[in-house]
């Protein structure tokens, strides 16, 4: 099993019946559903957003990475522009994208700096706003 396969099952476990099972989930789609993406901080953005679009825009982001040797698990909030309140405190669209060697870590850690948000172009015809960055403790985190 590689890195992200066994973070997703890590996630599941602990949304299942984890330390995040009594957790409510802050972004649900248009369905009732809880879309659920996650990521490796050393995984370039231009990957993620791709996964972002397959769920349309609205997800759930847990994002696995290491800070002072040890395992941090990010939780973000990936929403539409229409169920976003408040405007964001960045736009990363156009010439403000960012590049194609920036990670998912980089990412999390300038959204932490940006209280309301980042807009970014998460699905093709409208904008998805990242926002309320947490880290979140895992059941047994490796």
């Amino acid at each position: 099993m590689n890195e992200l396969d066994a973070f997703r099952s890590e996630v599941n476990v602990n949304l299942a019946y984890g330390a995040l099972a009594d957790y409510d989930l802050p972004v649900t789609a248009d369905d009732g559903g809880f879309p659920v993406v996650v990521a490796l901080e050393h995984e370039r953005l231009s990957t993620l957003l791709g996964r972002l679009r397959a769920v349309g825009g609205n997800a759930n982001l847990f994002v696995r990475g290491e800070a002072s040797g040890r395992v941090r698990v990010r939780l973000v909030s990936v929403v539409s522009t229409s169920c976003a309140i408040g405007d964001p405190d960045d736009v990363m669209v156009g010439p403000d994208a960012p590049g194609p060697d920036a990670t998912v870590g980089m990412f999390v850690d300038y959204l932490e700096l940006r209280p309301n948000g980042v807009a970014i172009s998460a699905v093709v015809g409208h904008w998805s706003y990242a926002r309320d960055p947490q880290t979140v403790e895992f059941a047994g985190a490796m």
